[in-house]
């Protein structure tokens, strides 16, 4: 006796590729009638009836209807045998090819993926691989378009341990997460009027500035997103064009400092203003495949956060009152109101420049993820 409320249903799924004319020469031995009496009553030949039984030739929607009016089951039946037929066929085939792109597979860092939600848990190698093909929306691993746009651009660091897919990857979960944002057509001259509003989120925590950023950005015609690192794709930003009216900025959150996140913002922003809109720029660390273009988005950066002149006015001040051993925070900070932005950022310019050590960072913001529920 079975509880209405706790009854489970049997689903049927077939593993095996059977032939529909395993199906058919049951039924005509079912009903005592041989290959050559099913050939004559349907006016076709005997050894299209054979090839049929023996797997060799499909069942077409026109010899469907034929047995139908012979054997009485519906032409649908024959149909629905062939194409679950085929569709079996096919997919076991494929898992066979999957079968050989595990070793491939496993160069991703499926585990920190899936950690992110990017891929579904999964444990066995060929469930991986189609998992992987899904999230790159591919059907081989050679196909993965930022493969293909990275390819002899950039030349990574052997000094520390990269990887090309971990970088694929992230580049792949910006796109990801793209498809569902809606942006404006781009407009250059609405960017660079947005830039004070941009930079004065600085000032902000995440739960500020990143919303308004969306907002800013989506308006201009940028898709803008964050998103989590991966171990060995040491990335701080990207930048590309998904349309010709359609960038993204994609940034990580790389060292948590943020005003790293906020120079390599600027810097993307300096990418989409002056590069062209065929370039796939993505800023790695120790990194520089297009000098030209990389020290024109970081001089973009620097001089947009903090002029020259006020930058060489805070050096001096901070330099002289270091040298007298005297508190120089309240001057940074100062500073800071004065152009409209995070005392972070003046103090990580001024280490970058070794004007201060590095130890020093009672002004700098800390980023962190925060998982959502």
């Amino acid at each position: 006796m079975n509880d209405k409320n706790t009854e489970k249903k049997l689903i049927f799924k077939p593993v095996i590729a059977i032939a529909p004319g395993e199906t058919l020469l049951e039924v005509i031995r079912s009903l005592d009638i041989t290959q050559a009496e099913l050939a004559r009553r349907m006016g076709r030949p005997l050894k299209l009836i054979n090839e049929i039984i023996k797997g060799k030739t499909s069942i077409t929607p026109e010899t469907a209807v034929q047995l139908e009016q012979v054997l009485g089951k519906p032409a649908a039946f024959w149909n629905n045998l062939e194409s679950m037929y085929q569709d079996l066929k096919i997919r076991q085939e494929q898992g066979n090819k999957f079968k050989e792109m595990i070793d491939e597979a496993k160069k991703f860092p499926y585990a920190e993926m899936a950690k992110h939600d990017w891929v579904p848990e999964a444990r066995d190698a060929v469930k991986r691989v189609e998992c992987l093909l899904q999230f790159f929306s591919v059907t081989s691993f050679e196909n993965i378009i930022e493969k293909a746009a990275l390819q002899g651009a950039y030349s990574i660091s052997t000094k520390h341990k990269h990887s090309m897919p971990a970088i694929y990857a992230w580049l792949r979960q910006g796109v990801r997460e793209t498809e569902n944002i809606s942006v404006n057509d781009f407009d250059k001259d609405k960017l660079i009027n947005s830039l004070p509003l941009i930079k004065a989120l600085s000032k902000s925590g995440p739960d500020i500035f990143a919303p308004e950023l969306e907002k800013i950005f989506n308006e201009c015609g940028i898709a803008f997103v964050v998103v989590p690192e991966l171990t060995n794709a040491p990335i701080f930003g990207s930048t590309r064009w998904l349309a010709p009216n359609k960038a993204l900025i994609q940034m990580s959150i790389r060292l948590k400092w943020a005003d790293y996140f906020w120079f390599h913002l600027f810097h993307e922003i300096g990418h989409i203003l002056f590069d062209n809109k065929k370039e796939f720029n993505v800023d790695f660390k120790e990194n520089n495949p297009r000098k030209e273009s990389e020290d024109r988005a970081s001089e973009f950066a620097m001089d947009t956060l903090i002029s020259k002149n006020h930058y060489q006015e805070i050096k001096t001040k901070v330099e002289k009152l270091k040298s007298q051993g005297s508190s120089f925070s309240g001057e940074i900070k100062s500073f800071a109101t004065q152009l409209n932005i995070h005392p972070g950022i003046i103090v990580g310019r001024l280490q970058h420049e070794k004007v201060l050590p590095y130890t020093f960072n009672q002004l700098r913001m800390r980023l962190e993820w925060v998982k959502k529920d």
